[in-house]
Parts: structure tokens; C-alpha cells; sequence
């Protein structure tokens, strides 16, 4: 992730919606400032309005997740042309993650490279020392080749040394004598594991030789760890080139104690400007503002130390029978005095009103690793993908086999992609019922995302609307292994009365389940497709259960978009079906005649996409009940006869027919998806 987009002419103005501009002006006004405010609210786009605004000298460090990094900031850069270098000090040009090595030589070009945006997640900050492993003599004796014994008489001679050290100066060694050639390392490799198994020397891990494991610039490994110090009037001091840093997702600073927060404190005095953006500020409660708002003011605010910041706005609950606080509990006016304290730093939703569009729709854009990409291209092209699996054998050894996965025709190879898209890929075997909805793990670079708009999301319920069953599974699993409540929802109404009473952190619904009547708008205003519908009915219907009558939030909808993959199109795909029924709507004037041609060419485009790409009996679209319920499942691969389609047409009153109905919440819907082309259910695209 290394580009260099200078441009001879200026980027276009960011266009913001008056709540963004409301936050650019702040944080232009505020050299060390924070927006924390929910996702959806466009910080990411505003933050970038903000640097062109300002146009800061020199370097800008960006602290991000790092799918963050990848995919969101370098796609509203790319998407708005901002003429700006960007380089990461995380993954390579490839997108594939950094070694050791390069990473470290990357901090160092920082000290030579022009002015450029430069990605890092915060993992990377500063990192513990690191115990260092070295060969070192130990029982006496001769070794048994000649080569090995000129080694262990350097090791006895120089002492304990890392293996490449070791390698480099047995190399130069006897690069000294004119009469020797050489050797190549993995012949030196291989005599000193000669003297390994002799026993000659051993190779066991040791603190730093340097600092003992006190840590150094040799043992520790982070971006600040590794910053040159210069000694100014007999204190050392940190060289720190990053005069503006972003911390996306302030709240992994939360804890006061915590290396990174440490670190960053230290260089802190360093910044012209430092802006932070998060959705979930306290996670755990009050008391993790403190280190965040340090970072911003040096502790001007909320005390120098955490003990002030204690002592002022809390009281210790002590552990039965010690002087130990078990926890510190806000007094009774804590939050309020707290918030309206950094309200001169701090734009969040307790001390700032800002008018939000009543429904956001936003594409999160979500990157897969360059071999996976490809691996994609290569089915959609050849419709075959092999998978390599491992088991356990009856003799209890780990087998490895690779499976073929076939697409027999077009329309299974739409619902592969789309597993292929959204993480998983079935592999059930059609004449083996044993093997029924068994599927393997491809990636889970959604449910990373997914994740991360989870813990955004102020803490506030979150609906998410999945596809096949392998995504819920694979969802429940990974939410509930990072101590977040998801729930399936199970049709109950039972269940519905906890979600709209704010009793289900995260409630994971399939479209089919979201029908008419579902009233979940109480509970939450906020949801994320996992995968995108063909269906334009499930997608208004599931997006209509938030956001209708009785909704008192704005309502953001986040739609996980997989870069590269059929994802792309689906935004297309809706957007083409709300075209025909804008289209049918505007028919309804009394022109008979006009109505009937436009419902026929509806009827026959349904009709046609059903036939050329419809899914046929082998194909796997998995519903919410395993994939059996309604729709095909694997078997022989030939045509079905497809079955009768009921077209659902919104149209206003007077014109209404019985049983059709549209609503406020839906016409806005409708209007949200502005592309004007036509496209057919399975995607075919044609001009009208």
C-alpha cells in the first residue's frame, strides 16, 4: 500500500453533508481534538476534508486497525484524488504484511522520504522487548567434520552470537584467506546444526546483550521504540517525524497503564496536531477517558496523573477484606461534569447536537489479500477452485487432501462467488447426505470488519443481516469469542420484545425472517448486510424494520462490500430493480397502455434472467433452515422449471391494487438507490 498520486491540478472540494461540516469545522479550530461519534457519521471522509483544509507540513501518521487502513482511508483518498503520497509501515505494495526486516527499514526511510501519509496499526507502536536467541559453546570435545570444527572454535572464540551473526563472520572469516572460497550459508547452517546435535553448542533464547531486556532500539521492535535519540541538554529525547497524527479507533488507548498509550504519551509534546476518532470512547465506563484525553491536552483537563482524575470523579469499591479497589465508581454528577469538561476538545453525541440524515446508507469496502483475489478470479474464469483440507485419519496423522470445488453452470457459480465473497464456500458432496451443509473457512475478512463496526457502534444494539448459515455460524462464533452477546433471531416473539427493550447487544437476522409487520425499530437504528440480497423486496423489508414510523435515531446502514469480487455489483443489481419500479410508479398516470408495456417488459426481463442464469437444482443458495426450505439444493445439474413469480409493484394511491402497498420509509429507501440502469436479478445488464 505505497502510492504517490502528485498531481499537477488541485483535487476536487470534498462535498459534506452539514453534520460532517459541522465536525470539520471543529477540528480544523482544534489542533488537538477528538470526533467521537458513532460510525456512519463520515469522520473518516471529514478527516480528510480537514488535512485539505489545513494542509499540515511534513508527515502524517494515521494509527488504524488494520483492515481500517487498508481499505477505508486509501479508498476515500483514491475515491476523492487527493494528490497525496500514502505508504504503509504494515503491508507491502502487494497488500501482503510486512517482514521484521523491511518493516524496520521502512521507519527508517521515514527520515529521508518527502512528506507522506504514512498507515500503522496500533500493535505496532512499540512492542516488548524481545529475548534474543544465541549459540553459545558448551560441552568440550572435537566436532566431527573439519568445517564444523572451524565453526565452534569461532563460537568459543567470539562467545555467545545470533546463528546469521554467527554465519556472517565465519563468511568474512574466510573471505580473509585469498586460498578459500566462500561457503554458501545453508552449508554453515547446516555445520552448526552438525554441532547442535553433537551437543558442542546449544541455542537458547538470552535478554538483549545491550540492555539486558530493559529495552532498546535493538530488542524492541514498535515505530516509537525505533526512533533515533538525541541527548538536548542532558535528557534524551525522542526524534519524532510525525508533526500530525490520526488515531482511528481511539478507545485502544483507553488503558492508562498500557504500552502504547505510554509511548505515545512520550512523543506526544512532539505533535502540531493530533485528532481522534472513535465511535466507543468508553467501552468499559468513564474511566477509560482519561488516558485519551491526556494524549490531547497533557492531562490540562482531567489531572496530570490518574490518580487526580480518581480522587476528583470517583469512588473505590474495595475488594472484601483489602484496601485493593476492585473497581472505581462514578459519582452521581461524574458523566456530566466529565463530558461538559472536554467539551472544548471532544465533539461526541453527550455534549454536541448534530443534525443526521434520517437514513445513511454506506458501503464499507472490505479488502482481500492478493492471492485470495486472484484465487476468485481464477473460479469465476475456470469454475473450479481447489481447496486443500485436513483431517485426522483413522491412525490418528494429520492428512491433508485437496478438494475440487465445481461450478456446474452459470447460476451456481453466482451463488459460489457469493459464498466465496462473504468468507465460506459449501462443499457438500450431492450423493453423500452425510456431508450435507458442510462448508470450509476461505477467509474471514468480513467478519474482521464486522467486528470492528460492532465495537464503533457506542455500545447502541446492532441488527445483522446474513445470507447463507455458514455466515451465522462463523459470525456467532467469532463475535462470541470476543465477549459480544450476538444472538440469532429465532422468530419468537419473545425475542423481539428483548431487542426492542435493548436486551440484545447484536441480533443476527436472515431477510426472510424480516418480513412485513416485524417491528424492531424500537431496539436499534443501526444494521450491517453482511451480504447483499438480489431480492429488492428483502432488502427494503429488512432495511424497513428500523426504519420506519416509531424510529426516534437516525438510521445508518452499513453494507460490507468485498473489493473485486460480484459484491460490487449487487449496489448495481438494486439500484436497477428500484429503476423499474421507479419506472412503473410513474407509468400509473392513466396511460393503460403505457402501464401494461412497461409491467410486460418487468415480466420479461424476470422472465429471461429466470431462464439464462436462474438457479437450477444444483445449485446451493442456502436459506435460513440450512438451505433446504424453498430453494434448490445440490443434485443434478440440469434446468428446473422455474416457479410462479409474484412481482411485487409499490404504487401510490389512488392506483394501489389490493395487497400492494408502499410507505414514506420505503419511497425513501427507493430514492436512496439513485443509479439509472436496468439489471436482472442474477446482474445482466441492458439499456432501455
Amino acid at each position: 500500500m505505497t502510492s504517490d498520486m502528485t498531481t499537477a491540478t488541485a483535487p476536487s472540494p470534498i462535498s459534506l453533508m452539514p453534520h460532517q461540516q459541522q465536525i470539520h469545522d471543529f477540528l480544523v479550530d482544534h489542533p488537538f481534538a477528538g470526533a467521537w461519534l458513532g460510525v456512519g457519521a463520515g469522520k473518516t471522509l471529514t478527516t480528510l476534508g480537514v488535512l485539505q483544509t489545513i494542509r499540515p507540513m511534513g508527515h502524517i501518521l494515521v494509527i488504524a486497525p488494520v483492515a481500517i487502513a487498508r481499505s477505508t482511508w486509501i479508498d476515500e483518498i483514491e475515491k476523492w484524488g487527493f494528490p497525496i503520497r500514502t505508504k504503509s509501515l504494515i503491508v507491502d505494495e502487494n497488500d501482503r504484511k510486512l517482514s521484521k526486516d523491511k518493516r524496520l527499514q521502512r521507519f527508517q526511510e521515514v527520515f529521508t522520504d518527502s512528506p507522506t501519509m504514512y498507515f500503522i496499526n496500533q500493535e505496532l507502536l512499540t512492542q516488548p522487548p524481545q529475548r534474543e536467541k544465541l549459540i553459545t559453546p558448551a560441552a568440550a570435545g572435537p566436532a566431527g567434520s573439519p568445517e564444523a570444527a572451524e565453526v565452534l572454535d569461532l563460537v568459543r572464540a567470539r562467545g555467545p552470537l545470533g546463528r546469521d551473526e554467527l554465519i556472517d563472520e565465519y563468511r568474512a572469516l574466510v573471505a580473509g584467506n585469498a586460498n578459500n572460497r566462500v561457503p554458501a550459508k545453508d552449508k554453515i547452517r547446516a555445520w552448526i546444526q552438525e554441532l547442535l546435535k553433537s551437543a558442542l553448542v546449544t541455542w537458547e533464547a538470552y535478554d538483549c546483550r545491550t540492555c539486558s531486556g530493559a529495552g532498546c532500539a535493538r530488542c524492541r521492535f514498535g515505530l516509537v521504540d525505533q526512533m533515533p535519540v538525541q541527548n538536548i541538554k542532558g535528557q534524551n529525547t525522542i526524534t519524532w517525524p510525525f508533526q500530525t497524527v490520526i488515531i482511528d479507533e481511539s478507545q485502544g488507548f483507553k488503558s492508562h497503564d498500557s504500552q502504547r498509550f505510554l509511548a505515545l504519551a512520550m512523543v506526544r509534546p512532539a505533535m502540531s496536531r493530533l485528532i481522534e476518532l472513535t465511535g466507543t470512547p468508553s467501552p468499559n465506563g468513564l474511566h477509560d477517558l482519561w488516558s485519551q484525553v491526556y494524549l490531547l491536552d497533557q492531562g490540562q483537563t482531567l489531572g496530570q496523573n490518574i490518580t487526580a482524575f480518581r480522587d476528583r470523579w470517583f469512588t473505590p469499591k474495595m475488594v472484601p477484606g483489602t484496601t485493593t479497589p476492585a473497581k472505581w465508581i462514578p459519582t452521581a454528577n461524574a458523566e456530566a461534569e466529565i463530558h461538559q469538561a472536554i467539551s472544548h476538545l471532544v465533539m461526541s453525541a453527550q455534549n454536541t447536537s448534530l443534525q443526521l440524515p434520517a437514513l445513511t446508507i454506506q458501503d464499507v469496502n472490505v479488502t482481500l489479500p492478493p492471492d485470495l483475489l486472484q484465487a476468485y478470479k481464477d473460479f469465476k474464469r475456470d469454475l473450479v477452485l481447489d481447496i486443500v483440507q485436513s483431517y485426522t485419519d483413522d491412525d490418528g496423522k494429520l492428512t491433508h487432501s485437496v478438494e475440487s470445488i465445481v461450478a456446474a453452470n452459470q447460476a451456481v457459480l453466482t451463488s459460489k462467488l457469493m459464498q466465496f465473497a462473504s468468507g465460506t464456500l459449501y462443499t457438500a458432496d450431492p450423493d453423500d447426505p452425510a456431508t450435507k451443509g458442510r462448508y470450509e473457512v476461505i477467509h474471514d475478512k468480513k467478519i474482521e470488519m464486522t467486528e470492528y463496526l460492532v465495537r464503533n457502534n457506542g455500545g447502541e444494539p446492532l441488527l445483522i443481516a446474513y445470507h447463507f448459515k455458514s455466515d451465522k455460524e462463523q459470525l456467532l462464533t467469532r463475535l462470541r469469542k470476543a465477549g459480544i452477546d450476538a444472538q440469532a433471531f429465532d422468530g419468537s416473539r419473545d425475542m423481539v420484545r428483548r431487542w426492542n427493550a435493548k436486551q440484545i447487544p447484536v441480533m443476527l437476522l436472515h431477510p426472510a425472517a424480516a418480513g412485513h409487520g416485524l417491528n424492531l425499530q424500537h431496539g436499534g437504528s443501526t444494521m450491517i448486510w453482511y451480504t447483499l440480497p438480489f431480492s429488492l423486496e428483502h432488502y427494503l423489508q429488512t432495511n424497513g424494520r428500523l426504519f420506519r414510523t416509531g424510529q426516534t435515531k437516525p438510521v445508518t446502514i452499513h453494507r460490507l462490500i468485498a473489493k473485486g469480487t460480484q459484491d460490487e455489483r449487487m449496489p448495481s443489481v438494486l439500484a436497477g430493480k428500484q429503476q423499474v419500479q421507479d419506472d412503473l410508479i410513474q407509468a400509473v398516470s392513466g396511460d393503460f397502455n403505457a402501464e401494461q408495456a412497461l409491467l410486460a417488459a418487468l415480466e420479461e426481463e424476470i422472465r429471461e434472467d429466470l431462464n439464462d442464469l436462474g438457479p437450477p437444482s444444483g445449485s446451493d443458495l442456502h436459506s435460513v433452515n440450512d438451505g433446504s426450505a424453498g430453494i434448490p439444493r445440490p443434485g443434478r445439474h440440469h434446468r428446473a422449471r422455474p416457479e410462479p413469480i409474484t412481482v411485487i409493484v409499490f404504487a401510490p394511491a389512488p392506483f394501489a391494487r389490493d395487497g400492494d402497498e408502499i410507505t414514506g420509509t420505503e419511497k425513501q429507501m427507493l430514492d436512496e438507490l439513485h443509479l439509472r440502469k436496468i439489471v436482472g436479478p442474477w446482474g445482466r445488464s441492458r439499456s432501455r
